[in-house]
């Protein structure tokens, strides 16, 4: 080995307590909640963005006719309601430096460098799977219980040097209700600009099933409101397509969305900032895409379906600004479950690079003809 090749692989070695701490939890198992409970206004700039028009979510008549008590708040969005305050009364200053880019003092989007590991600047969410025992209701607070380190494994990417770390948590409400599980997938390491501005891949690899990074698709794109009505059971079949959905990705856009998810990362809405960290330009956030993937689901469920998880959601592509993302899927199987109409979907997003999230898997309930109002949504 010369000398170069082993001083090359010293930075893999210094991750090694970091795994060797797989299967620790790294909290103190108390709930950390978010900044404020459910509110009608605030799930509204989350829709914004998206243009998700559910009533589910804006609509109390329509959500009590499904059975929930009232306005529920998107699945996706339990985790951007989960996020704690970045400054509150009596907190020393967050902004204390003026620089054009200069970050926060501290905030609780990012991952800190924790002790076992070495110190990092880069950081992005690389995937996520969630399962949702039920949505959550308007005046509800949610929490975050728990942070188990699930694997670590260092590795070199068009981006720089780190390490992806996989981690699991639970989603709760006021009492410790558990409503919810994530697992999360980050990559933190440090940036090498140069290398990714050849190759704008937030993980080194990944292309579309024919090697071209592409999966094809030709479907309609569908507007913000569809109005397909209620959707049933009997009326599925597998190898079924959903209708697309394209969302253009301007800087307007990725601005509102920041401030509906509260993903405040100026990767995602600060070019010049984009780049210092190895991307190619700004992009869209997880919580952005994880609700595109929503709306097209709700869209082609209707009101009386529920979303049970979501796995597979890998980041394989930055979605860039100045592209446009389209969310694709299908049926991939429909079954009876204890009498429940249960339907897994595969989805994928997609721009004019290829496939850029996915393809991961979504499992919903739909209500079947002349059974009354779903029992999964009764509250």
């Amino acid at each position: 080995m010369t000398e170069g090749e082993a001083a090359d692989g010293d930075w893999r070695r210094d991750w090694d307590g970091m795994a060797a701490a797989v299967g620790r939890d790294f909290s103190d198992g108390t709930a950390v909640y978010g900044a404020d409970p459910v509110a009608p206004a605030d799930i509204r700039r989350f829709l914004e963005p998206l243009e998700f028009g559910c009533p589910l979510h804006h609509d109390r008549a329509a959500a009590r006719a499904a059975g929930y008590a009232d306005v529920i708040l998107p699945y996706t969005a339990t985790l951007s309601w989960s996020f704690p305050p970045m400054w509150s009364p009596g907190d020393p200053p967050l902004f204390d430096d003026d620089g054009r880019n200069a970050q926060p003092a501290r905030t609780p989007i990012n991952n800190p460098d924790l002790g076992p590991a070495p110190p990092t600047t880069g950081f992005f969410v690389t995937d996520l799977e969630l399962d949702f025992a039920r949505p959550v209701t308007v005046g509800e607070r949610v929490g975050r219980r728990g942070r188990r380190l699930l694997s670590c494994t260092p590795k070199e990417t068009s981006v720089g040097r780190g390490a992806f770390l996989s981690w699991e948590i639970e989603l709760v409400v006021g009492g410790g209700e558990v409503i919810g599980r994530m697992r999360t997938g980050t990559f933190a390491y440090l940036p090498r600009p140069a290398a990714a501005r050849r190759e704008g891949r937030p993980d080194g690899g990944g292309t579309g099933r024919d090697g071209t990074g592409r999966y094809g698709g030709g479907l309609a794109d569908g507007g913000p409101d569809r109005g397909q009505g209620q959707r049933y059971f009997e009326d599925v079949q597998p190898g079924q397509a959903i209708p697309a959905v394209a969302y253009p990705l301007t800087v307007y856009r990725l601005v509102m969305a920041a401030g509906g998810n509260r993903d405040f990362n100026s990767i995602h809405h600060n070019s010049e900032y984009a780049r210092s960290t190895g991307a190619p330009d700004m992009y869209a956030s997880s919580a952005f895409l994880l609700g595109t993937w929503e709306r097209a689901v709700r869209d082609w469920i209707g009101c009386a379906g529920t979303i049970r998880f979501i796995r597979g959601f890998r980041m394989r592509q930055f979605n860039l600004v100045g592209d446009t993302t389209r969310v694709l899927g299908q049926v991939v199987s429909a079954e009876l479950r204890e009498g429940a109409g249960v339907v897994v979907l595969e989805l994928r997003s997609e721009n004019s690079s290829g496939v850029t999230v996915g393809p991961g898997q979504v499992e919903v309930t739909l209500p079947r003809r002349g059974w009354g109002r779903s029992a999964t949504n009764a509250s």
